[in-house]
C-alpha cells in the first residue's frame, strides 16, 4: 500500500476531512489532496514524522514498509525516555529516522509536536 493510501485510509478513520486534517496539521488543504491523489508525491522527513505522530503510527507504516499500525515496544518505551527527558538530556538517545541520526532540532520538534498533540485530548 503506497503513502497515498496509507493516509487516505488513516484518515477517514478517524472520521477527518481532508479539511480538518490540514488544520490539525496547519497545512494548506491542497497539500493533503496532492498527497492523496498523487502516489509518487510525499512529504518532506519532518512533515512525515508530525504525520505518523499524529496518527499514531510509524513512518514505515506510513510508507508501506510495515503493515502493522501499532509501535514496537522498544518505539514505545522510547517515546516514554522522551517525554520525560528534558531536550538537553536527549543527546544520550542514539534517535534515528530512516536510517539518519536525528538532530537535535527535529528531536525538540517532535517533542513540541507530542506535547501539543497531548494538549488536544
Amino acid at each position: 500500500m503506497s503513502f497515498s493510501e496509507r493516509l487516505k485510509e488513516l484518515r477517514e478513520k478517524r472520521g477527518l476531512t481532508q479539511e480538518a486534517l490540514a488544520d490539525l496539521l496547519k497545512v494548506p488543504r491542497s497539500t493533503i489532496t496532492h498527497y492523496e491523489n498523487n502516489p509518487d508525491r510525499r512529504p518532506r522527513q519532518k512533515r512525515m514524522n508530525e504525520i505518523a505522530d499524529f496518527f499514531g503510527v510509524s513512518v514505515d507504516y506510513l510508507i508501506g514498509r510495515a503493515n502493522t499500525t501499532t509501535l514496537t515496544p522498544a518505539e514505545k518505551d522510547l517515546l516514554d525516555r522522551i517525554e520525560n527527558e528534558d531536550p538537553p538530556n536527549l543527546e544520550d538517545i542514539d534517535f534515528k529516522v530512516d536510517g539518519r541520526p536525528a538532530t537535535k532540532e527535529e528531536i525538540n520538534g517532535a517533542i513540541a509536536f507530542i506535547r501539543s498533540l497531548r494538549g488536544l485530548k
